[in-house]
């Protein structure tokens, strides 16, 4: 079937695209959780005048839209440059897809070269390496670029198709010390009092629990070291408006950990047909010792289990506790393509100093 890219400009024709957008993602086989309408159209409504959007579309021989990739500009020595859009906040940047058809991601990465005629770089991190070296290393023969394709952590999951049942994954994934050590904090906390699971799945749900919420992240060490979503400058009002807008459809939820009636931990994911992603994680400090982001963790690896998840999705970072629970993993590029001018060049040997300084 043959696709043809085009490249949009500005607000205006974005915003005209939104309802398309939405049915690509509602139709799409496996698409990435972060490119939903509601997380490109929050982000865009709260960066407001901060960024200038461009997006890469493609259509099919019908005009039906089957490919979308957000870009926004960015300063570039010489002129400017494309940032993915949403790189500040989403976990997973390739583009939504309707289907991993060979043809259309041949498209959308040698559409990759319109956007390299006008901007002095572009920048795509967290592209898995089978796409990096299967599509995206092939389109760059096709027009002038600068390539710097870098390695990453990787993505870790659990292959929940693989496992029997709870107890045959904690056989396979941990050795019988950790397994001891779980079954000693799980004592050590039920001694303090009744802990117990609740999951918040509506808007309503995240109304009653809001507030406990962020005030985990605020005094946990994600909001001391000033990381946390919830409550970060300029992320905080963003989840704010778009939580309630998954919520609603099921494209997220929360889990907290309460003991006697109080939460002391709380776990965010995002979920799509058999898909859970384990998006983020906070706790009490207090509760440190019973190691309550663990536990609570575990209790969704197995709950995603029983409700026939495909996939536990640790989503990016090298964790330590991500690669000793996981049962596999996925690598991760990022790639940093400039054009091919004297100002692109700039651009290229500089990106080259500071990563050199950087792993210095």
């Amino acid at each position: 079937m043959p696709y043809t890219a085009h490249v949009l400009h500005g607000f205006n024709p974005l915003e005209a695209l939104e309802g398309e957008w939405r049915k690509l993602f509602n139709q799409a086989e496996s698409p990435n959780p972060f490119f939903s309408a509601e997380w490109v159209f929050t982000w865009l409504n709260h960066r407001g005048g901060r960024v200038f959007p461009v997006t890469l579309i493609v259509r099919d021989d019908d005009e039906r839209l089957v490919a979308a990739w957000p870009f926004f500009e960015y300063a570039a020595i010489g002129g400017r440059g494309l940032w993915v859009g949403l790189s500040d906040i989403a976990d997973c940047l390739e583009p939504l897809l309707i289907r991993h058809d060979e043809t259309l991601l041949k498209t959308v990465f040698e559409a990759l070269g319109q956007l390299l005629a006008d901007y002095r770089f572009i920048w795509i991190p967290l592209l898995r390496g089978q796409w990096v070296r299967d599509h995206l290393e092939p389109a760059l023969g096709t027009y002038p670029n600068l390539p710097i394709i870098r390695n990453r952590a990787p993505n870790h999951y659990v292959d929940l198709t693989a496992q029997s049942d709870f107890e045959s994954y904690l056989n396979g994934a941990v050795g019988a010390k950790t397994r001891k050590s779980l079954r000693y904090d799980t004592r050590q906390l039920e001694q303090l009092g009744q802990a117990e699971y609740v999951t918040y799945r509506t808007p309503d749900d995240l109304l009653r629990f809001e507030v406990e919420m962020r005030s985990i992240e605020k005094v946990s060490w994600k909001g001391r070291q000033r990381v946390g979503h919830l409550t970060g400058i300029g992320s905080g009002d963003f989840f704010h408006e778009l939580l309630p807008k998954l919520m609603a459809l099921g494209q997220a939820e929360i889990t907290a950990l309460r003991l006697n009636e109080m939460a002391i931990a709380f776990e965010i994911a995002i979920r799509h047909s058999g898909y859970y992603g384990f998006f983020h994680i906070a706790y009490l400090p207090d509760h440190h010792k019973y190691a309550p982001g663990k536990q609570l963790m575990l209790h969704n690896i197995e709950r995603a289990m029983r409700e026939g998840c495909t996939e536990f999705d640790f989503m990016q970072g090298g964790h330590d506790y991500k690669q000793k629970f996981c049962t596999g993993s996925r690598e991760l590029m990022d790639a940093f393509l400039c054009q091919r001018s004297f100002a692109g060049r700039l651009n290229y040997w500089l990106s080259r100093l500071f990563t050199r300084r950087k792993a210095n």
